[in-house]
């Protein structure tokens, strides 16, 4: 009895102030009255949102904000460099309010999960309970967690094989059968050129992932989680159907399988995180929540690609399709925004009553995925755009008809269908081009990518920008700013990384004839004919760059333009007197070592830098450096006590910069 009263105090606290109304409109209506998705006897699985994160001022959030940037792995704090200038967390980073969660499970919930980007817990809730919860002044809304549906292979497009082995190779590998899906998409030219994906970390969330299998035993999975028991066991597990681990099997591997003469995946020498956050024992589809857990998940791990193959539209209608609705589609927009490059199917429903792409492939910032043939025809399942507000989908194509992967049973291989094997292509594609430029946001991967596609010129709501091309992505040119053009001396035309450097050139069509006064604040940097103009911020701050421009023949003079540009918060100040001239990886001394040695490098800008040492076989055993160096010349020193006698080899990346570097360890 006495608990009982203790409840009803503490329900008090937080009811009885809000109308019935109001209580109803923050029901979604497909919970509630005729035709709602369940009887008034049924639970229900449901996102209860809250207004705020309970803090009682300013002053809290700020300290609570402070912790939760001091607590970030470092990998995470390199990542969100790169998108992120005013400060590297938000409120979105913050948990959710605990006693929130917890008066809303004493009206009958049961837990299920709690989802910081979008401030809400999800629980499974008595649908005659949902007008109490909406009575607790804290709940901003219910609605009901959508479910998912694996975009399946079906048996016209799926054509199950045993193992086969032929021989089609490059110098360096034997792709096997997995040759053809990636030279479609010129992978193996990237491969040719020295990228596999190393240094990268991928997060695929899927059903479950029979990791024993040849093509996947070796590779090096960072961290792996079971969101639906809550353990870190992503195979089948005592009462799963045998079908569990099957579908993340097949992205998995078939984004960064490895396996001699049988399969490689784009990305064979990424690193990984797998999340299983489908349970196929008492419900076929996926719920969104889990979805929404992992890439929480795998951001706060410091993943850099998030590639999934589910997708949501279960009680969402295509107006929901706008880019700013489905939960999935606002986690992902999230984790764009925190960094993290996100490829999603476009979904296997162009000849279902539905007849759309599916949630979240209607993100803004997210790359969707559709599926063609080996001849690089549409597949007739892929889901067509346009988005509900008229967004083109998807962003690019590549193969979805017979894409060769790692089936769930010991050393066997065979071919499998749908946006969902097309999704891992893309997602493994992606990794490889941020090993080459791993200063690129996710926006400017996702353009590259787009850009060099085969359909790129005219694009459409079948095959977006179409078929992608990695070594073209990687070898992309942003183009420059087109600033003015001035009738003297022709296109203005400026580069500007925000983080340190601004650099701008006129297209001087009168040769000597034009003399230029260039100019920071008013104070004049350069003077001359130069028609070229780079400045390296020392400190930050908002800087006003402009250029008087002469005609030495009329003597006229004008000031072409000026332009306002912010540096990025955070910069070292350096001495610009001793800044090298351009990436260099100097060398490594003593080399022969033991066990010390001194690796010194040269950068010219401020940006990110990776330095990793591999062994003979290739795989990374040291990651030395990942985060963003001021510029000048550096030096580390490598401490090899813990490695065995023997070659290996130093990687030096920065921005289109990369060099190897052979180091022999004798003890």
């Amino acid at each position: 009895m006495k608990q009982s009263i203790i409840v009803l105090l503490i329900l008090s606290m937080f009811c009885a102030v809000v109308p019935d109304s109001a209580q109803a409109g923050k029901i979604h209506p497909t919970l509630m009255g005729p035709g709602s998705i369940a009887a008034a006897s049924d639970s229900i699985d449901v996102w209860v949102v809250f207004h705020d994160r309970g803090f009682s001022d300013d002053s809290e959030l700020n300290r609570a904000l402070q912790r939760a940037e001091a607590n970030m792995l470092p990998r995470t704090k390199t990542r969100r460099l790169k998108v992120r200038t005013a400060s590297l967390v938000d409120e979105k980073d913050l948990p959710v309010n605990v006693t929130y969660v917890q008066a809303v499970l004493r009206v009958g919930g049961r837990y299920r999960t709690v989802s910081r980007y979008i401030n809400a817990l999800s629980a499974r809730v008595p649908q005659q309970k949902l007008m109490i919860i909406a009575n607790l002044q804290f709940v901003k809304e219910i609605k009901p967690v959508a479910k998912a549906y694996r975009p399946l292979p079906r048996p016209e497009w799926a054509i199950p094989k045993p193992m086969v082995r032929t021989t089609s190779f490059t110098d360096d590998l034997d792709y096997g059968p997995s040759y053809d899906q990636l030279e479609q998409i010129n992978v193996i030219a990237a491969h040719d050129s020295g990228y596999s994906g190393a240094g990268v970390l991928v997060c695929l969330l899927d059903t479950g992932f029979f990791t024993d299998h040849e093509a996947l035993v070796n590779q090096t999975v960072v961290a792996e989680w079971d969101f639906i028991n809550n353990d870190p066991e992503t195979q089948n597990e005592p009462g799963d159907p045998d079908s569990q681990h099957n579908h993340g099997t097949y992205t998995f591997s078939a984004l960064g399988g490895a396996h001699e003469g049988d399969l490689y995946g784009p990305a064979y020498g990424a690193s990984f995180l797998i999340g299983k956050t489908e349970a196929l024992a008492f419900e076929l589809p996926i719920e969104e929540d889990w979805y929404v857990a992992g890439l929480e998940w795998a951001d706060s791990i410091g993943a850099q690609v998030v590639s999934t193959s589910l997708g949501y539209f279960d009680w969402y209608t295509f107006e929901d399709m706008d880019g700013s609705t489905a939960v999935t589609t606002i986690g992902v927009d999230i984790a764009v925004a925190n960094g993290i490059v996100c490829a999603t199917a476009a979904g296997n429903e162009r000849n279902s009553a539905w007849g759309h792409i599916i949630a979240p492939a209607d993100a803004d910032s997210v790359i969707t995925v559709g599926a063609v043939n080996s001849a690089g025809e549409l597949a007739g399942f892929s889901s067509p755009g346009p988005t509900y507000d008229g967004r083109i989908k998807p962003e690019v194509c590549a193969r979805g008809v017979a894409t060769w992967c790692a089936y769930p049973e010991v050393n066997v291989y065979g071919e499998m269908g749908g946006t969902s094997l097309a999704t891992p292509l893309v997602g493994g594609s992606c990794a490889l081009v941020l090993e080459a430029h791993p200063d690129w946001t996710p926006m400017q991967v996702r353009e590259a990518l787009m850009m060099t596609a085969d359909n790129a010129q005219t694009p459409n709501n079948d095959y977006g920008w179409g078929i992608i091309d990695v070594m073209a992505a990687i070898d992309y040119n942003f183009p420059p700013v087109i600033i003015q053009r001035h009738p003297l001396a022709g296109t203005i035309i400026a580069f500007i990384d925000t983080t340190q450097d601004f650099w701008v050139s006129v297209d001087d069509y009168e040769g000597d004839r034009l003399f230029y006064r260039w100019y920071v604040d008013s104070q004049e940097i350069q003077t001359g004919g130069d028609s070229t103009f780079e400045y390296t911020w020392s400190e930050s701050g908002l800087y006003t760059v402009s250029v008087s421009i002469e005609d030495t023949h009329s003597g006229s003079d004008s000031t072409s333009w000026s332009v306002q540009v912010e540096a990025a918060t955070g910069i070292v100040p350096v001495d610009l007197s001793g800044i090298p001239q351009q990436y260099d990886l100097k060398g490594v001394y003593p080399n022969p070592f033991n066990p010390t040695t001194t690796i010194t490098f040269d950068l010219p800008h401020y940006g990110a830098v990776k330095l990793q040492v591999f062994d003979l076989s290739g795989k990374m055993v040291a990651d030395l450096i990942d985060e963003n160096i001021p510029a000048g010349r550096r030096q580390l020193t490598f401490d090899a006590s813990a490695y065995a006698s023997g070659i290996y080899f130093l990687k030096f990346s920065a921005k289109d910069y990369q060099a190897v570097t052979k180091m022999v360890l004798l003890k």
